[in-house]
């Protein structure tokens, strides 16, 4: 190979990595509950809001444009909810006096049970809205030569104080080159994560 040809190769590989056009998202859904009288009629008419992202330690220093990905893909994709977005979730909480409940709601190691609805009705009341959606980042990492995440997805009633849908999706991206596989941009597996999450939302 002449050093024109290698020179034009190498520039062809890097604007593949760049441009990330040659990423290649494998994603696995999983639909852990669902309560069949929930409906997509039911969100619109009595509201959502959208609690801060949680994440587990390991994921945190990514929870931020995380956060910002899914809530733009919500909006995009679900454009008839009636949303409170998380910084006026928090702001609706400190005003009604329920900000330490909200922050353990919004926390990685959230209890289960009684504890855990408890915290729902409480939060859910100061929001003025029907339904709480709780996502959390499960897992960023690289591994295999992937960028590999775990997103998961919850819709609380607050009136019943029942999850009435909940699921999670495990995204990995890698960018597909003649030479070894590339990690794909976080960025970029997180929004198909989260595409395709909303998607199956009622």
């Amino acid at each position: 190979m002449t050093l024109k040809r290698r020179s034009l190769f190498f520039c062809f590989c890097l604007a593949a990595i760049l441009s990330g056009g040659c990423s290649t998202i494998d994603h696995f859904y999983t639909l852990h509950y669902k309560k069949l009288a929930l409906s997509h009629a039911e969100l619109v008419r009595d509201g959502v809001a959208v609690l801060p992202m949680a994440s587990l330690y390991e994921a945190a220093e990514y929870r931020k444009s995380a956060q910002e990905i899914f809530l733009r893909s919500l909006k995009g994709l679900q454009k008839d909810f009636n949303l409170v977005e998380p910084s006026q979730a928090a702001k609706l909480a400190a005003e009604a006096g329920v900000y330490d409940s909200f922050l353990q709601l919004t926390g990685p190691n959230l209890q289960k049970e009684v504890p855990r609805l408890l915290l729902v009705r409480k939060v859910g009341l100061a929001m003025e809205k029907r339904f709480l959606m709780r996502t959390e980042l499960v897992d960023t990492r690289v591994a295999e030569g992937a960028t590999q995440l775990t997103l998961r997805a919850q819709i609380w009633d607050v009136e019943a104080g029942e999850i009435v849908w909940e699921a999670s999706e495990e995204t990995r991206g890698y960018v597909n080159l003649v030479f070894p596989q590339t990690p794909a941009p976080l960025e970029k597996v997180m929004e198909v994560a989260a595409i395709n999450l909303i998607k199956k939302m009622p």
